[in-house]
């Protein structure tokens, strides 16, 4: 008979051994931060579904909508800046970069053309740095001014940085399942305040090539303080050769109800990504040892704000300012602070002056008081603004006005600016009279940033 005391030795043995055999089967799925070889980005994002517009009265306007994006860019990997959201960081080569839009009312009869736009990068080569932050990657140019468009062109679902977020921390084995933190799933669907959120992820299968991961989840908020809820499905593939993920699937259904800078919707994005090492491409020569160790660890404060440009005229705003909506005659700003509509600016083109000439002070004043109407209940006070510098020669005009809308105290800044070529824009800032102090005079800072420039070196 076998004794009892070397029986449970052996059986702890093999145990032991199980556990080896178990462990060795663990893997790591790793990109190390470290990791600052340039690769090769392919992505191509398809959206369809229906916008809400506010039509007054409670009633919306339902819009089908049709995207279709494709990217390339070369990215590389840079050191992080902090814990969480913030080690994630690169800097980016957009070789590429365009969204085909079709917009159509969802009640138009049949066969009615669609209204269609195509958005793209300019062929200049930008630098664009792409930074981690809990609410998505903060992209921004470090060597141009981004336009609002520009912008909104490069923020896409499934961004390869984001995506980083969902490699496990540990070694996981086949069949085995892990959750990421918090911040990475507000950061990969991109909400400003999360209230809940999940992702489950899952090692399906996994050779000595390659291992495939799937993944699905969803996130409650508010994105610029409109309710916000988003699903997410899909999966990935990392290539064990070369330590990186090289394949992603991803569907995002979003639901969004209208705010006040964005429309509502409710719509479904289907994004492919590829990855692969980007070695030989010349291109990859501006990103360098020295082109990375040039982008800051924080992005200057010039480097954060957009560009508008139109009409011959150009200037600077802070991403607070949301460009809502543009004509031939007007382009409308918002701007939010904490999810909240804080004021709102008209900026329009007014018929150009005699050269060296403006419109008068008094023909202003009286405009402002035809437009305004009953809501007008006194001018409070009118001045000619400083110019920035001796070489600045526009003419500033400055008019604060006190009225009333729809029971509601206001106060408008109205503002005529002119180039000595004659050429003349007024911007109209809508405050709540309640708000003003937190508001803080921000009209200034916008007016003395604009610049008059002749047609031949508008951006293209």
């Amino acid at each position: 008979m076998l004794n009892r005391r070397w029986l449970g030795c052996l059986c702890l043995s093999l145990l032991i051994g199980d556990l080896s055999l178990f462990a060795a089967d663990k893997i790591e799925l790793v990109e190390p931060e470290t990791d600052a070889r340039i690769k090769l980005v392919r992505s191509h994002v398809k959206v369809s579904g229906q916008l809400k517009t506010a039509a007054g009265g409670g009633k919306t306007i339902p819009l089908k909508l049709n995207a279709d994006a494709q990217y390339r860019f070369f990215e590389r990997r840079l050191s992080g800046t902090g814990r969480d959201a913030e080690t994630l960081r690169s800097v980016r080569l957009y070789r590429f970069a365009s969204n085909d839009t079709e917009v159509a009312p969802a009640d138009a009869p049949a066969g009615t053309a669609p209204k269609k736009s195509t958005l793209k990068l300019p062929e200049t080569r930008h630098l664009i740095v792409a930074q981690g932050r809990r609410e998505g990657a903060f992209l921004y140019s470090s060597t141009a001014t981004l336009t609002y468009d520009q912008l909104d062109l490069l923020r896409t679902p499934g961004d390869s940085l984001p995506l980083l977020s969902l490699l496990p921390r540990e070694e996981v084995a086949v069949g085995e399942s892990w959750k990421p933190e918090s911040w990475a799933v507000q950061m990969l669907c991109g909400i400003e305040a999360m209230t809940k959120g999940e992702i489950n992820c899952k090692l399906e299968e996994a050779d000595a090539a390659s291992a495939r991961v799937t993944f699905t989840g969803s996130a409650d908020g508010a994105t610029l303080g409109a309710t916000t809820t988003v699903q997410l499905a899909g999966e990935f593939t990392f290539d064990r050769a070369t330590k990186m993920i090289s394949r992603a699937r991803i569907t995002q259904t979003e639901g969004r109800s209208i705010g006040a800078v964005m429309p509502g919707m409710e719509v479904t994005a289907n994004v492919t990504l590829e990855r692969s090492l980007a070695d030989g491409a010349s291109e990859t020569n501006l990103l360098n040892d020295k082109a990375a160790a040039d982008v800051p660890l924080e992005p200057a404060a010039e480097m954060q704000f957009l560009r508008f440009e139109s009409w011959g005229l150009r200037f600077y705003h802070d991403r607070n300012w949301y460009q809502f909506h543009q004509t031939s005659d007007v382009a409308v700003f918002r701007l939010m602070e904490q999810g909240s509509l804080l004021a709102q600016a008209n900026v329009s083109p007014i018929p150009a002056a005699a050269t060296g000439s403006h419109t008068s002070e008094e023909q202003f004043q009286s405009d402002i008081r035809k437009n305004l109407g009953k809501r007008l209940k006194g001018i409070k006070k009118t001045e000619q603004l400083q110019p920035r510098n001796a070489n600045d020669r526009r003419f500033l005009f400055r008019v604060t006005v006190e009225g009333e809308a729809d029971g509601i105290p206001m106060t408008w800044f109205y503002h005529l600016s002119a180039a000595p070529t004659g050429q003349q824009v007024s911007f109209v800032f809508a405050v709540e009279t309640k708000n003003l102090e937190k508001f803080n005079n921000r009209d200034l800072g916008l007016v003395r940033l604009l610049e008059f420039i002749p047609a031949r070196q508008a951006a293209k």
